[in-house]
């Protein structure tokens, strides 16, 4: 963790060092003071002598002074660094959760991924700024304040220093009952940012189905145990800092009551009191903001933790080959996958070639989406399972397969953006002729032409502007101006009517009519003009041929037809 923390304050060593700089000068400064102020009342005001006296002052005021603005300056300094500190680990998380596969966001709440890459850094940036300056200089100034009451006196000096060895206990026993507390309490917190998310993703079902008081009956659950655990923390909290007041209220007593006795004895001057109570006063304001440096390195470390548990995720396997050449064909042998003990695809074997059009039916649960997944190297299958050009998928550099396939499926795709925004987004130097053409083949060209804004029309969070079917004519827009060479459609023509979809298949059995184009299809109708039709069973395929010979067949394809045409 440590070497992980050091490699983002080298990137700002620079800022780093002027902060450290300037931070220990205003510590100097700090525990130069009480020197000052037992010089003026031991020597100036006894002596009366009026020159040394309003030196000693204009000395004081000029430390202020300076410390003021060594103060703001280290403060600014330091604050910055933090704040650049946190977009470095900011950018490098966001980076490292791109890159994970699907199969890490079937995992993880999207509400706990959030909270990492938000608030957990925050965390982490007033650790690595205030924690720093607070453990580094309030030790460098409780050292240096007992350094300095020893030179005054050691006898009141060891006095004084009595009750510090049970403040320590005090401190180290509540520290280990916050450090359980703050993991609670972050437990907590990402489970109701999770909340928060899933009700806000689903919040028009819940709406049209009148279940707002069952979510927030189940919201006011979680809210109440992030509640109780916060409880414990602020009284574990209260309990720390009420012990460092008293432990100085303490402190203080034994100067004014020895260090009184002594004056009295002529032990010691009465600027020696005066200098001891600023350096113990002193001293419980740096043990204060270690005290308070427990809450910021509890919360910084566990934010700490929680990106190092993603960055040091391995990273996911890529191949080195390069698809620069066109994709002629697909192969698929013996294939099967499972997850965990449930077999999802068994023994699949089929040849794919440039040009042709592949669909695959058959009832939930079959495969067919998981093929897909395969395909796009989210799930990466045995050795020579797969191969694409006679090479290997597992061998192929993922970018660049990517770059050669295009997905339309029925999931919401869509940015809060423009809707020229949300096309170009596959191609950036796509001209606005190409732009209106895939409009055109989508059948949007109309609609967006109506609009106030036309292509520069705001979609609103998920597309929440437009209607399904406009959603999935966007997404077809997209694949237009792509121009990929492997075509993916997992349902996606389910929410256009019939005269739409037929329209737009069209469109794409002629423009990517020598490309190869793959379907997941309930409606069967749509995939009449393919090429192969692949009935999948759970034991693999049942049955495979174009539209014609199947239904002559009248087996499982001709069941299936009739069932949905009933």
């Amino acid at each position: 963790m440590l070497n992980s923390v050091l490699r983002y304050y080298l990137k700002e060593k620079k800022l780093l060092t002027y902060f450290l700089v300037s931070s220990f000068f205003v510590t100097g400064l700090d525990l130069y003071g009480p020197i000052v102020v037992q010089n003026l009342i031991d020597r100036s005001i006894p002596n009366k002598n009026v020159k040394e006296f309003f030196m000693f002052s204009a000395a004081l005021l000029g430390i202020y002074v300076i410390r003021l603005v060594l103060s703001v300056y280290s403060s600014s300094r330091g604050q910055l660094m933090g704040n650049r500190i946190k977009f470095l680990m900011r950018e490098d998380l966001f980076k490292k959760i791109l890159s994970q596969p699907d199969t890490y966001f079937m995992k993880n709440q999207s509400g706990d991924i959030i909270s990492r890459v938000t608030s957990d850094l925050e965390n982490v940036s007033a650790l690595l700024y205030r924690g720093l300056e607070d453990f580094l200089f309030s030790i460098l100034s409780i050292i240096g304040a007992v350094v300095l009451m020893a030179n005054f006196n050691l006898k009141l000096t060891l006095l004084t220093m009595i009750p510090l060895p049970l403040a320590v206990y005090f401190t180290i026993y509540q520290n280990k009952k916050l450090k359980v507390g703050y993991g609670l309490v972050r437990e907590r917190f990402s489970g109701l940012t999770s909340k928060i998310h899933d009700s806000l993703k689903t919040v028009f079902f819940i709406k049209d189905n009148v279940l707002e008081d069952d979510v927030l009956e189940k919201f006011s659950e979680r809210n109440k145990e992030l509640l109780d655990v916060e409880k414990t923390n602020i009284f574990n909290t209260s309990a720390l800092m009420s012990g460092v007041n008293f432990y100085n209220q303490l402190t203080q007593l034994i100067v004014i009551f020895i260090g009184g006795y002594m004056h009295i004895n002529d032990e010691i001057s009465l600027g020696v009191i005066v200098g001891f109570i600023l350096l113990t006063n002193r001293f419980r304001i740096y043990l204060l903001r270690l005290m308070g440096l427990i809450d910021v390195f509890q919360r910084g470390a566990t934010g700490i933790g929680r990106f190092l548990d993603i960055m040091n995720i391995p990273d996911e396997k890529n191949g080195d080959i390069q698809m620069s050449d066109e994709i002629k064909k697909i192969e698929v042998k013996n294939l099967s996958f499972s997850f965990g003990n449930q077999d999802v695809i068994k023994n699949l074997s089929l040849v794919i070639k440039k040009g042709e059009k592949v669909a695959f039916v058959g009832e939930s649960g079959v495969g067919k989406t998981t093929i897909f997944s395969l395909l796009k190297r989210t799930f990466l299958p045995e050795e020579n399972r797969i191969l694409i050009n006679n090479n290997c998928i597992t061998d192929l550099e993922r970018e660049s397969l990517l770059n050669k396939i295009a997905v339309v499926d029925q999931r919401d795709s869509l940015m809060n953006e423009t809707i020229l925004d949300n096309i170009k987004v596959v191609k950036k130097d796509a001209t606005d002729e190409e732009i209106m053409k895939a409009l055109e083949l989508a059948q949007l060209k109309e609609f967006v032409e109506a609009l106030e804004h036309k292509e520069n029309t705001k979609l609103g969070q998920g597309g929440v502007n437009l209607s399904s079917g406009q959603k999935q004519r966007l997404a077809m827009a997209r694949l237009f101006l792509k121009n990929p060479e492997i075509i993916m459609l997992d349902e996606g023509t389910s929410a256009l009517d019939n005269i739409l979809e037929k329209k737009i298949m069209n469109n794409i059995l002629e423009k990517f009519n020598d490309k190869i184009i793959i379907s997941i299809a309930h409606r069967l109708n749509t995939i009449k003009e393919f090429d192969k039709i692949v009935v999948l069973g759970k034991e693999g395929i049942k049955e495979m041929g174009d539209y014609k010979t199947l239904m002559e067949k009248e087996g499982e394809f001709f069941r299936m037809y009739k069932a949905g045409n009933l």
